[in-house]
């Protein structure tokens, strides 16, 4: 099989910066003295998630379903590809995260016990197996954000299977099917809720099935599958579009971005984040397909060189935002000068730009040669694109 040229989609890339930016921020901001608009939008800092798991199936159908694409996808040379774009670093998150997760565990165990080392060794299995999103009580452990890839790569098994009856599906066809994936997607919230509001008088069950809303990769599938679906409705478009069209598409792209940071702008206690989840799904949508025309003002900013460069970067920054905090936290706390107690918000504004410095460095030394050197020994030569930053992945 031919390799499919590497798409370009420069905005979507700068756009993953911000997202992975808004979930950093969400963890390591200061809860108080922020105006309510403020409070809401980090607050919503885990909702960026579905813009990634969107972009994530958008860009893979860029990369694989071309216009003149049968769907036909190198298994092998797929999966080796993701392997060699996710595991590297998710690896490194795992490893500084384990000091702090096993001090944790001890210390909930009462020390080193047989107990203690049955429970490491039972999420160890499901962390590094990249299964944790299915077992709801440790989808959020060990290193938090692992559980979005978990269900990244759920979807990277189903991709190549599916990619074959989306790719017989004409423009007419796959509108509908976007519409229909919303639609899935209403209704599997609505069930979530109810089943949400039925345990309202039982604590223990209620904690489980709110992490199943959270975090089962089979709740966040529509997701992915719409932006699959996008993807391949975009590649069949009149590649030709009139100037008033591309007016069109960066006034889009800024309505889509106020409609975004307004739903996001507003708090959404207990449950229904889901609904908030549920509205932001079509409105990312609508985003990402203005922004990937690369038109207007908008686009031209995340298409600039430095950001688009911070997007390459943003996976390294999302990974490892987590292990990171620990470890400032700690050095700060260390070093006695007592930054975080007296300008908490400076404090939170030199971590993050220390983690995005940390996160430019390992895209350049480890990330992108460690993807080569997987690549390369894993998969046949040429077999498939070298496309691939899709997502937040």
């Amino acid at each position: 099989m031919a390799a499919a040229p590497r798409p370009s989609l420069p905005a979507l890339t700068g756009l993953r910066f911000f997202a992975a930016l808004h979930v950093v921020a969400f963890h390591v901001t200061p809860r108080e003295g922020r105006p309510g608009w403020l409070a809401g939008l980090l607050d919503n800092g885990p909702a960026s998630v579905t813009l990634f798991f969107i972009l994530s199936g958008f860009v893979l159908a860029q990369a694989y379903l071309g216009r003149e694409s049968s769907g036909q996808v190198s298994r092998r040379a797929f999966w080796a590809a993701r392997f060699a774009r996710v595991y590297p670093v998710y690896l490194l998150g795992l490893v500084l995260t384990a000091p702090p997760f096993f001090q944790f565990v001890l210390r909930q165990e009462g020390g080193l016990t047989l107990a203690s080392l049955q429970r490491i060794l039972g999420v160890g299995a499901a962390v590094f197996s990249l299964t944790q999103a299915w077992v709801p009580p440790v989808a959020c452990a060990w290193n938090c954000p692992g559980w979005s890839l978990s269900a990244e790569a759920f979807f990277y098994l189903l991709f190549p299977v599916l990619a074959v009856p989306v790719a017989r599906l004409g423009p007419k066809a796959l509108r509908w099917f976007a519409v229909a994936l919303v639609a899935v997607a209403a209704l599997l919230c609505g069930l979530w809720l109810l089943g949400d509001t039925l345990l309202a008088g039982d604590p223990a069950h209620r904690d489980t099935w709110l992490r199943v809303g959270e975090y089962s990769p089979l709740l966040k599938l529509p997701q992915f599958l719409l932006g699959v679906v996008l993807g391949r409705a975009f590649v069949l478009r009149s590649p030709a579009l009139p100037e008033t069209r591309g007016t069109g598409l960066s006034v889009g792209s800024f309505a889509a971005a106020g409609l975004a940071l307004a739903l996001l702008a507003v708090p959404w206690p207990g449950a229904s984040w889901a609904l908030r989840d549920l509205a932001l799904t079509p409105v990312f949508a609508w985003l990402l397909w203005t922004l990937a025309k690369g038109r207007g003002p908008l686009a031209a900013f995340l298409s600039r060189a430095s950001v688009v460069r911070l997007g390459e970067a943003s996976y390294a920054l999302y990974i490892l935002h987590i292990p990171l905090a620990f470890y400032v936290r700690a050095a700060e706390r260390l070093s006695g000068v007592g930054l975080e107690q007296r300008t908490p918000w400076g404090y939170s504004a030199l971590a993050i730009a220390s983690f995005v410095g940390v996160s430019l460095a390992v895209f350049s030394w480890l990330e992108e040669p460690a993807r080569r050197w997987l690549r390369h020994r894993l998969s046949r030569p040429r077999a498939e694109p070298l496309s691939a930053s899709t997502g937040l992945l």
